[in-house]
């Protein structure tokens, strides 16, 4: 499945631009925290300096901040930099969908009175988490 894909499969259940904007973003800052984990892991200390040094500053501008994100995934990744980030990225937008699915069809189960459905919702009672994930689906239905 393509970013494409993806993105039409979120709009088709219900996710605006904005909202989708919104993911994309998301998924860019978990991208960046794996490469950075991978940097730190797999690299030396040498290296871990440079990203360092060009990371001290705030970038300037938009093209300031996409260099600081490639160095990043460059020295974490070398000439597979670009094919990791965008597996990175598929990754989290993919497990985002199947999750979004999950808790309509959860969503929809429950509204029609399935017991699994009942049982599950009230087996997460209290927890702050699935109370959040609730309003904001009883919001956008």
């Amino acid at each position: 499945m393509d970013l494409e894909q993806i993105k039409s499969e979120l709009r088709a259940i219900g996710f605006t631009e904005d909202k989708l904007n919104q993911l994309m973003e998301l998924a860019a800052q978990e991208a960046l925290a794996i490469a950075l984990e991978d940097l730190e892991t797999n690299t030396d200390d040498a290296t871990m300096e440079e990203v360092a040094n060009a990371m001290q500053t705030q970038p300037v501008d938009a093209n300031d901040a996409i260099k600081k994100l490639e160095l990043v995934f460059e020295k974490a990744y070398g000439a597979n930099a670009q094919s990791k980030k965008r597996e990175l990225i598929l990754s989290y937008l993919k497990q985002s969908l199947e999750d979004t699915k999950s808790i309509k069809d959860i969503a929809s189960r429950y509204q029609a009175g399935d017991p699994t459905a009942v049982a599950a919702v009230k087996a997460q009672e209290g927890n702050p988490d699935a109370e959040e994930i609730g309003q904001y689906v009883q919001q956008h239905q």
